[in-house]
């Protein structure tokens, strides 16, 4: 003990002290709880001043995902190897997926970094029994996320039956505003949608355009003439048309929208006798959100991608909302029937052959975004064909204006002559690719047989694991010991 007491003073380094809570749930202890008591414990292990704890606090974060803004810095702090010690109050504050928070503890003790938990006071990864609990608490960590998923899931039914706004910035026409009120006992912050009535008519002059036009490009070409803007103050897209168009929140409860969802055999938490021609639609589950992780990501710098993708209208939920609606339910499903004639129109249509070579391939110098095809009306080359450029996809809604447009030809002509002479067989990019290549197959073969033989061990050792750990369900209290400290090599 005194030995370990002397190499704590020697060592200069500071504490770092890491909070989060969850945006999945308001339950559990609150960021300052978890400092207080991440603090406290600090002072008395280490021995530090209050000036030597560094503390990094992410609130309203999953614990899922590694991008969370302070939790980065402290990845920076550990890469340094500027700290001694990461303090938490639980080790799910850290991480609720497997993969990283391992991943995350090799790293530290790469760098003689001891990972600490308050609620887990034997939790030390300076030992070897500490190393293994961290693997076990965090499979347990991960599988409580998912039930927590699952939770809110559920409980989307009951919020669906109140019609309630769920959260988040409003849509066009509408703000949001919280107001506390009494549920199940507990008073809790509800969000409501409060009426705009600048953007409401914007949004009757769009589904006015459409119905007229029955053109998506059309309508979002005249909002963008007439002056008008979306939300965030950016011109109309094609895509953000087409987004409000489809959104059930502006449509108003009546017969016609009842008529129209229960066709499609949607959950519907209301009466029919809710649908008083005055309320508007509150639809959930209409999207699937998440992150896809980036393949530049890594353990110290994650990387995520953001997916959504629209679920099909029978996954929808849907109730009466507490917000009136704006657009009638007999014009809403008229657009939403035209919509349905221009996808299919689509789909059956042949795909025109594009002259340019190079579309989705070439970026844009100034923002860095794909650059698509645009033809030039009336304009040809000698053979006939029409002449076409590239032009940067966010130029088109004003977002990047000094992208400069690329003659389409003579930019395709160029680089094809460029890779012909790097096919030449006495190339010298040519030789060297060919060598290169015959090199990296080799050394896959090696690697695929060296992988290969790591799964069958790493097999072996989960095998081993799971027996050890029925053993100790069952072994005297005296051989405990030893199994843990079997368990402890194993994980490592």
């Amino acid at each position: 003990m005194a030995k370990r007491k002397e190499t704590a003073i020697e060592d200069n380094r500071q504490v770092a002290v890491y909070t989060r809570k969850s945006r999945l749930t308001e339950s559990g202890k609150s960021v300052e709880i978890q400092k207080e008591k991440c603090i406290e414990l600090a002072r008395s292990k280490f021995d530090v001043a209050e000036s030597d704890i560094l503390v990094f606090e992410d609130e309203s974060k999953s614990g899922f995902y590694a991008d969370r803004p302070e939790y980065i810095k402290l990845l920076r702090k550990i890469d340094e190897g500027t700290i001694k010690s990461v303090v938490c109050f639980k080790v799910d504050r850290i991480s609720r997926r497997t993969v990283d928070l391992l991943n995350l503890t090799q790293q530290m003790a790469h760098k003689d970094i001891s990972f600490i938990s308050v609620s887990d006071r034997d939790l030390d990864t300076t030992t070897r029994t500490g190393k293994m609990m961290v693997a076990l608490l965090s499979i347990i960590a991960e599988f409580e996320r998912d039930i927590i998923a699952e939770r809110i899931a559920e409980n989307m039914h009951e919020l669906a039956k109140e019609g309630r706004w769920l959260g988040g910035v409003g849509p066009l026409g509408f703000s949001t505003e919280k107001e506390r009120k009494t549920i199940a006992g507990k008073i809790k912050a509800v969000s409501r949608l409060i009426p705009v009535e600048s953007e409401q008519m914007l949004v009757k002059r769009l589904f006015d355009l459409f119905l007229k036009t029955n053109s998506i490009t059309g309508t979002a070409n005249t909002l963008n003439e007439e002056g008008y803007r979306t939300k965030k103050n950016n011109k109309f897209s094609t895509d953000r048309v087409r987004e409000i168009l489809k959104n059930p929140v502006y449509a108003t409860a009546d017969d016609d929208t009842w008529s129209y969802l229960t066709s499609f055999d949607i959950r519907i938490w209301a009466d029919k006798s809710a649908f008083d021609n005055i309320h508007g639609i509150m639809a959930y589950n209409k999207t699937e959100q998440y992150k896809e992780i980036d393949p530049d990501s890594t353990i110290l710098d994650p990387k995520y991608t953001h997916k959504k993708y629209d679920r099909e209208i029978t996954e929808w939920i849907v109730s009466v909302g507490k917000h009136e609606g704006i657009i009638s339910g007999e014009d809403w499903v008229r657009v939403q029937g035209i919509l349905a004639d221009i996808a299919e129109s689509w789909s059956s249509r042949p795909k025109r052959v594009s002259e340019a070579l190079l579309s989705g391939l070439v970026k844009c110098e100034v923002c860095g975004n794909p650059m698509i095809v645009k033809t030039e009306s009336k304009r040809y080359y000698e053979d006939g064909t029409r002449r076409y450029r590239y032009e940067c996809n966010k130029k088109r809604i004003g977002e990047c204006k000094d992208s400069p447009s690329v003659p389409g030809r003579p930019l395709d002509e160029f680089v094809v002559e460029q890779l012909c002479s790097m096919s030449a067989n006495d190339n010298a990019f040519s030789i060297e690719l060919l060598n290169t290549g015959n090199t990296l197959q080799a050394k896959m073969k090696d690697t695929q047989n060296e992988i290969n033989v790591l799964n069958r061990r790493l097999a072996q050792i989960e095998l081993e694991i799971k027996n050890q750990t029925a053993n100790l369900r069952t072994a005297p209290d005296e051989i405990k010991p030893e199994i843990y400290a079997d368990m402890g090599e194993l994980a490592k």
